[in-house]
């Protein structure tokens, strides 16, 4: 490696293409820019591809299995990744999410690639609500894995401490990040959009899983409603049958004919949802560092989240939103009459969460700390 990125060879690996695109475009904007030769690896299928190759980003399947235990298709998964490594002979590779980050590390290894990085963006199904078995052969498959990267890092100081903790990773390698970061240009402040009729606007942004807290939202909103009658609440986020704990096809389609609840499926820009909102809510189990929070406050919006990793790295209670505890749909409820209760709170809380995303969460920061790794030696 030199001190500069240009010519500098750089697969970033990541579930599928809906994730690049999602999470990780900016990250390799940026890397272009510097004069890397990116290649993006994920599971193609949903349509994601095109609209990365329409961004100038070089994108490539990889038979990401959507199954959360299935060892005929990973070692499928790692035999791919090892023959594209050979080949295309990357100067850095850098996987997110658990397969990826167990898979390609390990292939990466054993195909010679130099430089090995991990971004651990959140510890999901496997730590959440998987059986205790999955969550065994995780931590061993990590285990492997991880003893092969040089730099891990991790997006939120809880879940660093669990690795070191279990002796996943070595500390002395394991740095922390501010999530994936946050384009402060482009999730700029917006008015509030003011009440009306009385009501309060509350909006989750989720895929549609039991780890996100899809459940205690919607039932937090049913018992809210009583006591706010003119308030709406909305869910944006699509279906993920690729996850474990997907919801079931009775749930959605309760989803679907609820009477509190609109749900809006899945939506490339959040924007325009958020400028109609008051207030984020995020009831989620765990999170890495929860971008849907990150983009409301960055837009000015007061936040509800669950005392949990990731979540309360964004939300001081008290400051910038309401923390409550995992799995209380009737906290939940109640921190939403709470928020409705003062008109100028939605605002206050607003302006604070803004503050803090700047002072904390620009993803330029993000993207030098990462490409300062590439260029360690």
């Amino acid at each position: 490696m030199t001190d500069s990125l240009v010519n500098t060879k750089v697969a970033v690996v990541s579930r599928c293409a809906r994730t690049l695109h999602t999470f990780r475009r900016s990250l390799i904007h940026s890397l272009n820019a510097a004069g890397a030769q990116v290649v993006a690896l994920g599971s193609a299928g949903e349509g994601y591809e095109s609209l990365l190759e329409s961004e100038g980003i070089r994108f490539q399947h990889v038979p990401v299995s959507p199954r959360g235990v299935d060892p005929l298709g990973d070692l499928r998964l790692l035999a791919t990744f090892v023959r594209l490594f050979r080949r295309a002979r990357p100067d850095v590779m850098h996987a997110f999410t658990i397969k990826p980050a167990i898979y390609a590390t390990l292939a990466a290894a054993w195909a010679g690639v130099p430089k090995r990085i991990v971004t651990v963006t959140g510890l999901g199904h496997a730590f959440t609500t998987a059986s205790g078995f999955v969550r065994r052969v995780t931590e061993f498959l990590y285990r492997r894995a991880l003893a092969r990267a040089q730099v891990v890092f991790f997006q939120n100081a809880d879940d660093r401490e669990l690795f070191v903790a279990r002796r996943i990773v070595d500390p002395a390698i394991a740095r922390l990040v501010p999530g994936s970061g946050i384009d402060l240009a482009r999730f700029a402040p917006a008015p509030l959009p003011g009440t009306a009729a009385g009501g309060i606007r509350f909006l989750m942004i989720a895929r549609l899983l039991e780890e996100k807290g899809v459940r205690e939202y919607l039932a937090a909103a049913e018992v809210a409603k009583q006591q706010l009658p003119a308030a709406t609440w909305r869910l944006v986020g699509g279906q993920d049958p690729r996850n474990p704990s997907a919801l079931g096809a009775r749930e959605v389609e309760a989803l679907r004919m609820s009477g509190t609840v609109q749900w809006i499926d899945e939506v490339l820009d959040v924007r325009p949802y958020i400028e109609q909102a008051d207030v984020i809510v995020l009831p989620s189990y765990r999170e890495g560092l929860p971008r849907a929070l990150l983009e409301g406050a960055a837009m000015g919006r007061a936040l509800i989240a669950t005392d949990v990793p990731g979540c309360r790295d964004v939300v001081s209670d008290g400051e910038n939103g309401y923390l409550v505890p995992r799995g209380d749909s009737a906290a939940l409820a109640r921190a939403m009459v709470r928020m409705a209760a003062d008109p100028g709170l939605p605002g206050r809380f607003g302006a604070s969460a803004r503050r803090r995303v700047e002072e904390r969460f620009d993803e330029r920061l993000v993207h030098a700390r990462t490409i300062a790794a590439y260029l360690e030696t």
